[in-house]
């Protein structure tokens, strides 16, 4: 099988220069963008032609997206979701004939090809019709399906209906959750379906909040509005729908829709069906929810109110959230979605309290997405709960989030995800592109915001990180001071981090306020002007701690035994052990390090005889120094020499955080290779670095894995100009707090 290549100049496809040819009994006229069958003439879409007559053209021949793109957008970057539609509409032309007159093939990781049935195979484009009895007897068919179908439902449109669902009002006395919950669950039957760019649930949420359609549409960037809402009374259900144009605000279908709370289901589907077809589309996933995925009406009543409760990401809804669910599961021990939402919430309550009670909420958190998986295994929100329970960058974890995105590639949640994984596989380009990807359908909550500007910070581009926050949270200054302060901490401007909290903690958000306070605090003792650290608080597993961990000394060893004593132990307490790992190696304990590194939990997540992954480069570096003092050089080399290969591969593949050259910095300094790493430190600063990760030490060179560098003078220069950036931020941040000065972040 041969991949298409065209000639030395790659031109794009321009239909008017394309001669009309047959395809399975079909006549082609790309000039005139028109598929003609026994007279009757149907017009495709400019792009879905394009995609056809590349296809066409290249048989039998494989054709890369990266050439369609070329041929078809201008080498321009195209989403997978523009090229995917492309293929769905062609594949439902073909299929929509019997006998099928070609068909497009996916090759996994390759691109596609054109299949051309009832014809023998074939090389370029043909002028002429050679078989006008199949062309007729296709004529035939095609005709009785468009009568039947409609040309617009059969060949489709180039570009994607572009939608938002806004939350559905409650008009009983019942809480509100449930009516919310239900336009949710339209929202996410839509936006499952290629057909649909549909906007993400947070932000049609917030742009709804001024009760002008509109102007949501607008700030949305959609052309159509769904609203809707649910009445309660006792064990019926009335759910009214309106589809509004968003141009003109005209309405072009409402429809109510009676059952009882059983009937909750159908009802969700009747509305998905009839919006597609009031914008002339028939839904491809349209397939009836069965078995694990539906219930009783009472459970999944108190299904809908634990996932609007979850949603929050508090960790107080945590407990009540998790008390529902036990409740819907009482009621319906099979319904998988509840099984996954409760490992979500049983997070959010074990996260309350300490790192201990984390640890004992993992277990159960893992216990029941399995559930959930078990009953349900292609069960999105399930993929996605595994993921987060299994610990940032595991092969389990990277594992499942890659599913659950390739499950739901258009949930801002799932694209979350896949970036954490792809990250943590040392793929930043691709996790960059995931993260925007997810802003694009959630450009106004806050999650999706933060994490694409405080990753494009850490590439070392804090401008448009900043960018990204003023245009996305531009209704709400308090989530913009939030995140200023998280870019500013995370480029080392200390004393602009804590300016912002400052203001968020006068401004008295009920929200904000407490984790402002806490934040400025460490930041205070960080610079040496608070009086006692922060404890810290039990982050997620798929991310990193955010603040700096405020441990002085290291932990003894019956401390360090117990937070290494299993896999999920060590998960939960990794970015902590990074730390103590360094006070213990500075203390001479070293046979410390080296028990942990043979027990069951590792040495800060690394075992002895387990493959190392890319996102443990800095803690590789430090179990490496342990081994070396036990004198067991080679097992240190062939972690080095492990660490070293994904350095070189990421560093080939993709331009790379400053954090990551920092971690690779320090790979290269135990390795011997002074010259490397100081030259990959002067990168690190030059990008945005300042050394005040969450498990970095007070001074440079405290870090163990520096040791052999003191004395070179760069870098001791660079501990010159790291000592004077703290001073400056110590000195600035004691001026803004006696000026009080409270700023917008606009100014």
């Amino acid at each position: 099988m041969g991949i298409f290549q065209p000639g030395p100049v790659r031109e794009r496809v321009e239909l008017a220069n394309e001669p009309e040819f047959v395809l399975g009994g079909m006549t082609i006229k790309p000039a005139e963008r028109l598929v003609c069958v026994n007279g009757d003439r149907r017009e495709l879409q400019p792009r879905v032609m394009q995609v056809l007559v590349a296809l066409a053209n290249a048989r039998p021949h494989v054709v890369s997206r990266e050439m369609l793109a070329e041929l078809c957008w201008d080498g321009r970057i195209v989403t997978d979701d523009a090229l995917n539609r492309c293929i769905l509409v062609l594949r439902h032309l073909a299929q929509g004939l019997s006998p099928q007159p070609f068909e497009i093939q996916t090759v996994p990781r390759v691109g596609h090809k054109l299949v051309e049935y009832g014809r023998a195979p074939h090389h370029g484009v043909l002028r002429h019709a050679k078989s006008w009895h199949f062309f007729a007897m296709a004529a035939l068919l095609l005709v009785a399906t468009a009568g039947s179908l409609g040309w617009r439902a059969l060949i489709g449109a180039d570009e994607a209906a572009s939608i938002a669902v806004l939350p559905f009002r409650n008009l009983s006395d019942r809480e509100q959750y449930f009516a919310q919950g239900i336009g949710e669950e339209v929202l996410v039957q839509l936006a499952r379906d290629p057909q649909f760019r549909v906007a993400g649930s947070s932000s049609s949420a917030l742009a709804a909040r001024n009760g002008d359609v509109r102007e949501a549409a607008r700030q949305l960037d959609v052309d159509y509005v769904v609203e809707g809402s649910v009445r309660r009374d006792g064990d019926r259900v009335r759910v009214n729908a309106y589809l509004v144009q968003a141009k003109d605000g005209v309405r072009l279908w409402s429809d109510s829709f009676d059952g009882r709370l059983d009937d909750i289901f159908a009802i969700q589907r009747r509305i998905g069906g009839a919006i597609a077809g009031a914008l002339q589309r028939t839904l491809v996933s349209a397939e009836p929810l069965t078995g694990p995925l539906t219930t009783d009406g009472k459970a999944y009543e108190l299904y809908l109110t634990a996932r609007a409760l979850i949603r929050t990401r508090k960790r107080q809804a945590g407990p009540l959230a998790a008390d529902l669910l036990r409740d819907a599961i009482q009621i319906d021990p099979g319904y998988a979605p509840a099984w996954a939402s409760l490992g979500e919430a049983t997070l959010l309550a074990g996260a309350l309290r300490d790192h201990e009670s984390f640890v004992s909420a993992v277990v159960q958190a893992q216990a029941y997405s399995s559930r959930a998986l078990a009953l349900a295994p292609n069960l999105p929100e399930a993929h996605r709960a595994a993921g987060a329970f299994h610990g940032f960058g595991t092969r389990e974890a990277v594992s499942h989030l890659r599913r659950a995105a390739e499950l739901e590639p258009n949930n801002p949640e799932s694209l979350i995800g896949l970036g954490h994984a792809l990250g943590a596989a040392g793929e930043f380009k691709k996790e960059l592109a995931a993260y925007r990807r997810a802003w694009n359908v959630d450009p106004l909550w806050f999650r999706t915001v933060s994490t694409l500007a405080v990753t494009t910070a850490e590439m070392g581009n804090r401008p448009d990180a900043e960018r990204i926050v003023m245009r996305g949270l531009a209704g709400d200054p308090i989530e913009q001071h939030l995140l200023l302060a998280k870019i500013a901490w995370t480029s080392g401007d200390i004393s602009e981090a804590i300016r912002h909290w400052s203001s968020i903690e006068r401004s008295r958000s009920p929200r904000w306020s407490e984790s402002a306070r806490r934040n400025r605090e460490a930041g205070m003792f960080a610079l040496g002007l608070g009086s006692k650290p922060i404890r810290n608080i039990p982050r997620p597993l798929d991310q990193r701690h955010f603040e700096r961990i405020t441990l002085e000394v290291a932990p003894n060893p019956l401390e360090w035994k117990t937070r290494n004593r299993n896999a999920v132990a060590a998960a939960v307490y990794r970015d902590e052990n990074h730390v103590a790992a360094k006070l213990i190696l500075n203390a001479g304990r070293w046979r410390d390090l080296v028990a942990a590194y043979d027990g069951t939990g590792g040495a800060i997540g690394i075992r002895r005889g387990q493959q190392l992954r890319p996102d443990q480069l800095g803690e590789a570096a430090i179990v490496a120094l342990a081994l070396q003092s036990a004198g067991r050089s080679d097992e240190a080399d062939r972690l080095l020499a492990q660490a070293d290969r994904f350095v070189r591969l990421v560093a080939r593949r993709d331009r790379v955080p400053f954090w990551f050259d920092a971690d690779a910095a320090a790979v290269s300094a135990v390795a011997g290779r002074k010259g490397e790493a100081v030259r990959r430190l002067d990168r690190a600063f030059s990008a945005g670095w300042r050394h005040w990760g969450a498990t970095d030490l007070r001074d440079l060179a405290d870090e163990p894995a520096f040791r052999p560098l003191r004395g070179q003078a760069r870098f001791e220069r660079l501990r010159f100009r790291l000592s004077l950036l703290f001073a400056r931020e110590r000195e600035q941040t004691v001026s803004k707090s006696r000026g009080s000065v409270v700023c917008h972040p606009s100014c």
